[in-house]
């Protein structure tokens, strides 16, 4: 690219967070970025001497937003992996997983355990801090954990420089016994490498023609659909996933930290647990129960909140989950940590766990013009084709409140009702903040009634912090663990510049929770982006000990604080 190709596209880029990003002014208020001081950024662009240089600026100026959802990527898919895992435990950088077919014991005798120092002569904070300023997240400590998984395994999409990574790579390990050993490790590289995007790109310009759409076609629900993502962006997630072999020779899925977005938990539960979810591939939850003293403790891990199943089938599944921890224990651990967030099925799990009338979510949208140009046609052709009339009456709600924000000069509307639950029927209402739980259809309650702790920690994130804000917010019980990831709003994916062939991600809403939030390090306010959700008992997993014993301390305390929960109730 030219120096006026790479300006012109940062503009675009810089055009599209002016225009369309949610929490511009939060940023401002809680962290003190401006997205809007744009001069020493595009000095730096107009200075860059190459397009690897522009790459790198670009992350930069993004991850300056401090948003896990908002993120810049490279048009490439160039991967630089070392067979090296490692994670922060005890505030220092561990090996949590060797790829030992490539990496054999005989010849690297290094351990699960011991502490990663440096790589190629630079000390693991030093590369922590480099890695952190391209790709950074809502809270310091996802960014942190994040930054240390991509020294050890790079991608360029994210990283533009990981092609200068050399063939081999010398690390430095202090061994268990104290002893510091140097090791020279290969780096298996796949994909090619991209170092620029060629001289004379040309852009492509398509324009949409409107149509009304026939009434077999046409989704009166798809806008809707478009704004209810509260996940982690696919590219993030699905590209920093690989497969890998256990010190036993088993293949396991590993991504950023093991465990994030797998339905198996990444510890191992008591002895004596029966599982009864989790055997085949298709089930959505790992689920079962064991025995702790007198009191029988039922266990639900919820992966994510966007199953493959069917959205009936995977509520049927767990409706006899409920049934059957109804009936048969004393309380429940229902387990989001490392959880990847999805969309408004996360009402209806809550339904299930809420045993009376509660309070769900909301969002400030920014009214952009297109923005409320979609919800005029939205409503019109919702109309059009008799929709059900809560989907039309959710239409009107938000475009009405869209245009006075807009006539009123206001950066965003006042709060709106996110969801409206799959069982609700369409003669009923549209989306609100209260809520009912499950009952059957004499009116008896069917949620679970009984003593809850809820599992988070910082890789918690988007719908993964939501859940637990609202089981907070409605006192459902204690959340344990970690202060999760604070991704609070929907995302959408932009093109990120003609020239560049870039893409970006966006954070088009701010979530908003019943009452303001008091946490240290953030102004007060009733959002969950940067301030996550404060645990009620915190609960650290990321321990050495933790990780040689597959969690047994860690899961003895969460044991005794689920039966410290159910005397309560006794």
């Amino acid at each position: 690219m030219t120096p006026e190709q790479r300006l012109f596209d940062f503009q675009a880029v810089a055009s599209l967070y002016a225009k369309r990003y949610g929490p511009a002014n939060w940023k401002l208020q809680s962290i003190g970025v401006n997205i809007f001081e744009l001069k020493p950024w595009a000095d730096r662009v107009r200075a860059a001497q190459s397009d690897i240089e522009y790459f790198e600026i670009m992350s930069k100026f993004v991850a300056s937003f401090r948003d896990g959802h908002t993120g810049y990527s490279t048009p490439s898919r160039f991967l630089a992996d070392l067979g090296v895992y490692v994670d922060i435990y005890d505030g220092k950088v561990m090996i949590e997983q060797i790829v030992r077919s490539r990496l054999p014991v005989s010849t690297y005798p290094f351990a699960v355990g011991d502490e990663l120092v440096s790589l190629d002569g630079k000390p693991v904070e030093e590369l922590i801090t480099e890695l952190a300023a391209q790709q950074s997240y809502s809270n310091p400590r996802t960014t942190r954990r994040a930054a240390a998984d991509a020294i050890t395994f790079r991608r360029q999409s994210e990283y533009p420089r990981a092609i200068e990574l050399p063939a081999e790579s010398q690390i430095v390990v202090r061994r268990a016994s104290g002893d510091l050993e140097t090791y020279t490790v290969p780096w298996t590289k796949t994909g090619d490498p991209l170092t620029s995007v060629g001289p004379t790109p040309t852009p492509v310009f398509a324009t949409k023609v409107d149509r009304k759409p026939s009434a077999s076609a046409y989704d009166p629900l798809q806008l809707l659909n478009d704004l209810r993502n509260w996940s982690v962006p696919a590219d993030r997630y699905l590209g920093r996933k690989r497969v890998i072999e256990t010190e036993d020779g088993e293949p396991v899925e590993r991504s950023y930290v093991t465990g994030w977005g797998a339905r198996n938990p990444y510890f191992n539960l008591p002895q004596g647990f029966q599982l009864r979810l989790g055997r085949v591939a298709a089930d959505p939850f790992y689920s079962g129960v064991y025995q702790s003293g007198e009191n029988r403790i039922g266990y639900l891990r919820i992966p994510g909140f966007s199953p493959s199943l069917p959205t009936q089938t995977v509520l049927s599944i767990l409706d006899a989950e409920i049934a059957y921890f109804r009936a048969n224990t004393d309380g429940l651990i229902v387990d989001v940590s490392r959880n990847t967030g999805g969309g408004c099925i996360g009402l209806d799990y809550a339904a299930r766990l809420i045993p009376n009338r509660f309070w769900f979510f909301g969002e400030h949208l920014r009214p952009t013009q297109s923005l409320i140009l979609s919800f005029e046609i939205s409503l019109a052709n919702a109309r059009a084709v008799n929709a059900d009339s809560w989907v039309i009456a959710t239409y009107q709600a938000i475009l009405t409140e869209l245009q006075a924000s807009q006539r009123e000069n206001r950066a965003m509307t006042g709060p709106l009702p996110a969801c409206t639950s799959a069982a609700v029927p369409s003669a009923l209402r549209p989306p609100t903040f209260e809520n009912e739980p499950l009952t059957a259809p004499n009116g008896q309650v069917l949620a679970y009634e009984k003593p809850i702790v809820f599992l988070v920690d910082e890789f918690s994130v988007s719908f993964g912090d939501i859940f637990p804000a609202m089981m907070q917010d409605n006192n459902r019980g204690p959340i344990v663990g970690m202060r999760t990831a604070g991704w609070g709003g929907s995302i959408s994916g932009w093109p990120a510049g003609f020239f560049a062939e870039a893409s970006a991600t966006n954070t088009n809403s701010l979530v908003v929770r019943r009452q303001n939030i008091v946490s240290p390090d953030m102004p007060t306010a009733p959002f969950i982006e940067n301030i996550g959700v404060i645990p009620d008992i915190e609960l650290d997993f990321m321990t050495r000990e933790n990780l040689l014993t597959r969690g047994a301390p860690f899961v003895a305390e969460l044991t005794r604080i689920m039966n410290e929960e159910i005397a309560k109730r006794k």
